[in-house]
């Protein structure tokens, strides 16, 4: 291999020798005059001064000595320009999006030497386009009236009008615009390339240099074009085109589209002897890799990149990637096998765990609300930030404990303040101005405990960075007129401008593995190459011009359009493989979500019209798991006393026997292994909650009655003045939904409202329902009732606890009873046997029975005396004509009397097995009970 930038090299060396410095060289990047240094260096016998070297743009910017201002100055400006031209009061918010492609459309219309008179001309009449346009081609021509043909043809439309009313005002706001520019000393790219243009002859004593050599351009605009040949017809500059002949000799090849017309227009030096490669020399392999990251392990496969020692030459290897969101998942595939790895390209700033907590700031502000003259921010953004790794600390751990375990949805900011950095994170900023201040003060202040600690060099160098860039930005905007600068539109920018921010990989730039983005290949020659993610959409990537100007006019006025970008990566692709002995193409050929998995057009080029067999390796890793073998744990006689102690200290609920019943290894995970479900917020009311607000307000609205008995006029009382079941509902969700007794008002909003409702209307229908048992009295309301249990294990007496809450005892001509509150829709009140209730493989089981059961077992040991009727106050039937409480036992009421023993018998079996050393914990047969388990995810049914 003989590298294209080394044979220019070469040639320079022989014909400058020492004199080399008097000539200067223009490339595309600044990667390229790294590696032209570096193999002039290889030839030069004694120490000499270089030549110096530019990239176009800082050639220019050198010819001009006019800086590029920001973009943010930029807009700012056209807007003011934007207002006094049209007469329009448009906001800046409004407008600062589409001042954006404005200013783009302004930047292309000067770098391809545009009339802007001419291309924002309103074509009235069609005829005008052979007289006004003779300077454009029959095609170019066509293109103008095709537009301009149909938006006469099409519909009048309010989207039409408004089009026509800025078109017409575009040329006058371009010329104003950069007029206003010159005169303050401020420019934009496109404007800078026009005005060395129009100035080209009081510059040429900037041209100092004996050549100035441009070396390996491809799409070049009209602006590089005219500077060409003003440098050429001065005699003053010599041209290397780096290509593959077979997209040059193939008219139809889009890589060679902006080749073909270089080579001709700006010959090569007739001494320059360019040297390619056969395309039968190289070896090419596709590789399809089921997916983004995993392409990252072609790396490590020894067919790949074979042959190549810890620390190749900086031309021997590199991996490029058309997608840089690789860049992690394949340095860190690389590192296990290279000790050098040189990165070119940098770390997008947006990838940082720095830009992630200023996103989480912003939508902090964005969410903030003000609640009776008090700051509030919602809990979504506030406890992201807490969790932050930046942020992170004891202190915030037991405020997220807080957050979840009072269910606040929104926080008072004065509660979140408690320390300075928290009080920065968590201050009210009425203005871009205090938020991008208080930024600032917060980097600083992460700078300084970082500072403080070991092995954060990363963490550390994004906080310099975004510390750089937050003051640019502040340097920018106290340059202009800010009046019209809403907190959003700041927002905005900060989020651009900080998406812009590339963090740069300190290295030794000639040393090691090469890592790159399509970009930076540009000149480079490598003998093995492996590129990524040669998926369609990728290579070439699809990205979307936008622009006031439409897509027939930018074909009519050359302006680029998707066709010129596609022809770009083209040539960036096949230039790059043309002279490399082995190149690896991997792309992504998984299906999932919006990835089609679909190989990039130039592999099928490659395939079919290349003239060579391309090798084509599937990776597959085989990911999938075979089926999850059932898990089963066998008690020992630690579980054994663990659960002894456990419920002799604290009761055995009817709920945990019915988990056992349910799933045996869910109840030891929760009872012996000790684990607990994750805490969450419960912003929306679910069946769950809904029901324990019931059971409370409930509570509340009886809570005066109990050791009374309830007439008919108490009943009727509390359905006149609705008020005190209005009071239960918020007392409900002040205890169960915000968790907090001292919270002084309860303010229900949204959704809650609704919620509200229908339980005061479940409520008020419970209170009719009642009024049909009149009169009754109220023994207790969720009261606690427990009992002791004596079980003989292994010939030794053991006492636990079973019991719970209760949720109504009240005493009525029948008897008492014993009351489950239950709002599930497929409740059953029937039971056929005793034995259905404690058989486990039993699909219906009656769970809510079996807990009452335990209940009524619990209130009968402690008052045999009393008749005891077990019951459930199913809520969905609340509005049913006959509705009834009574559980049935072979389709009849009855009394626990009538069922005592038999349920004593099955439920003492239960205990013995639970607490038997020689039990195993098993999961159950019936997937259907995974779905909410919260322990799914450990037995893989989740």
């Amino acid at each position: 291999m003989n590298p294209f930038l080394k044979q220019v090299a070469q040639y320079l060396y022989d014909k400058y020798h020492s004199n080399i410095n008097q000539i200067t060289l223009v490339f595309p990047s600044r990667r390229s005059q790294v590696f032209f240094n570096a193999y002039l260096n290889e030839l030069v016998e004694q120490p000499i001064l270089g030549p110096e070297v530019l990239t176009i743009s800082e050639f220019v910017a050198q010819l001009s000595g006019i800086q590029i201002s920001d973009q943010i100055g930029l807009i700012m400006r056209l807007h003011e320009t934007y207002k006094r031209q049209t007469g329009h009061d448009e906001g800046l918010d409004e407008f600062y999006f589409w001042g954006e492609i404005l200013l783009n459309d302004f930047n292309d219309i000067d770098k391809y030497l545009l009339d802007a008179e001419d291309v924002f001309q309103n074509i009235a009449d069609l005829k005008e386009i052979e007289s006004r346009f003779d300077y454009l081609t029959e095609e170019q021509k066509k293109a103008i009236e095709t537009f301009w043909g149909n938006l006469g043809k099409a519909a009048d439309s309010g989207n039409r009008e408004k089009f026509m009313e800025i078109w017409n005002e575009l040329s006058a706001i371009y010329q104003q615009f950069k007029n206003e520019l010159i005169e303050h000393g401020e420019a934009y790219s496109g404007l800078i390339y026009r005005n060395v243009l129009d100035n080209f002859s009081a510059l040429e004593q900037k041209l100092e240099s004996e050549k100035y050599v441009f070396v390996g351009f491809n799409a070049l605009n009209a602006c590089e074009k005219s500077l060409l040949k003003k440098l050429n017809g001065l005699e003053k500059a010599m041209f290397f085109w780096d290509y593959d002949p077979i997209f040059t000799e193939d008219v139809n090849h889009e890589a060679g589209l902006f080749v073909r017309e270089n080579l001709v227009q700006f010959p090569m030096p007739s001494g320059f002897l360019f040297e390619s490669r056969e395309g039968s020399e190289r070896k090419i392999k596709i590789v399809s890799v089921p997916g983004q990251v995993a392409q990252a392990q072609v790396v490590n496969q020894k067919q790949f990149l074979s042959g190549l020692s810890d620390v190749p030459e900086f031309d021997d290897a590199a991996l490029v990637l058309a997608d840089e969101n690789l860049l992690m998942p394949v340095v860190s595939a690389a590192g296990s096998q290279f000790d050098s790895i040189n990165i070119t390209m940098g770390y997008p700033f947006q990838n940082t765990p720095v830009y992630s907590l200023i996103s989480q700031l912003i939508d902090l502000q964005k969410n903030a609300r003000k609640m009776g003259g008090e700051l509030f921010f919602y809990h979504r953004p506030v406890l992201s930030l807490l969790n932050h790794q930046l942020l992170a600390s004891d202190e915030s751990r037991k405020m997220i404990a807080d957050i979840y375990k009072k269910n606040r949805i929104y926080i008072p900011a004065k509660e979140l303040s408690v320390d300075k950095g928290l009080n920065l994170v968590f201050s009210p900023y009425q203005s871009w101005e205090r938020f991008l201040n208080g930024l600032l003060n917060l980097i600083q202040l992460l700078s300084m405990r970082h500072k403080q600690e070991e092995n954060v060099a990363l963490e550390a160098e994004y906080l310099y960075q975004a510390y750089l860039s937050v003051q640019r930005l502040s340097d920018i905007l106290g340059r202009i007129d800010k009046k019209e600068m809403s907190l959003q539109l700041f927002f905005r920018i900060l989020l651009q401008h900080l998406q812009r921010i590339s963090i740069p990989f300190e290295g030794e730039p000639l040393s090691g593995l090469q890592v790159m983005g399509v970009l930076e290949t540009r000149n480079l020659d490598f003998r093995k190459l492996v590129i990524f993610s040669v998926n369609e959409g990728k290579l070439p990537t699809t990205s979307t011009i936008h622009s006031f100007i439409p897509y027939h006019l930018r074909k009519a006025f050359g302006l680029p359009a998707y066709e010129e970008q596609d022809a770009m990566y083209a040539y960036y692709f096949y230039r790059l493989i043309h002279r490399a002995e082995e190149v690896v193409l991997a792309y992504d050929s998984s299906t999932d979500g919006l990835n089609s998995g679909e190989m990039s057009r130039y592999v099928l080029q490659l395939q079919y019209d290349s003239g060579f067999q391309a090798e084509k390796i599937a990776m597959n890793f085989d990911f999938k798991a075979a089926k999850a073998e059932a898990i089963s744990i066998e008690a020992t006689s630690e579980h054994q006393r663990k659960l002894l102690q456990r419920f002799s200290e604290r009761r055995l609920s009817p709920s945990a026997l019915n988990t056992y019943l349910d799933c045996k290894l869910k109840f030891y995970f929760q009872n012996i292994a000790g684990l607990r479900q994750q805490d969450e917020m419960m912003e929306d009311v679910d069946p769950r909650l809904f029901g324990n607000l019931f059971h409370l307000a409930a509570e509340v609205i009886y809570k005066p009655f109990i050791g009374k008995t309830i007439e008919k006029q108490d009943l009727e009382a509390l359905l006149i003045k609705k008020n005190e079941i209005e009071k239960a509902i918020l007392a409900a969700f002040q205890d169960e939904y915000y968790k907090d007794k001292e919270l002084s008002e309860v303010v229900l909003r949204g959704n809650n409202i609704l919620i509200a409702e229908h339980l005061k209307t479940y409520l008020e229908q419970m209170i009719r329902n009642d009024l049909k048992q009149v009169p009754f009295r109220i023994i207790d309301l969720e009261g606690n009732f427990e009992d002791s249990f004596q079980l003989n294990l292994n010939g030794q007496a053991h006492l636990i606890q079973i019991g719970g809450i209760v949720d109504r005892i009240d005493e009525t001509n029948d008897g008492v009873r014993v009351i489950d509150y239950k709002t599930g829709r497929s409740l059953k009140l029937d039971f056929k046997s005793m034995e259905d209730l404690f058989d486990r493989e039993y699909h219906d089981r009656r769970k809510e029975i079996m807990q009452t059961l335990v209940y009524a077992e619990i209130f009968n040991r402690q008052k045999p005396e009393i008749n005891v009727i077990p019951a459930i106050y199913k809520i969905d039937d609340f509005f049913n004509d006959n509705f009834s409480p009574e559980i049935k036992y072979r389709r009849r009421n009855f009394s626990y009397d009538e069922v005592a023993e038999e349920f004593r018998e099955g439920l003492q079996m239960l205990l013995n097995e639970i607490f038997s050393n020689t039990n195993v914990y098993e999961q159950t047969h019936d997937e259907r009970k995974c779905t909410l388990c919260p322990f799914n995810k450990i037995c893989r049914r989740g």
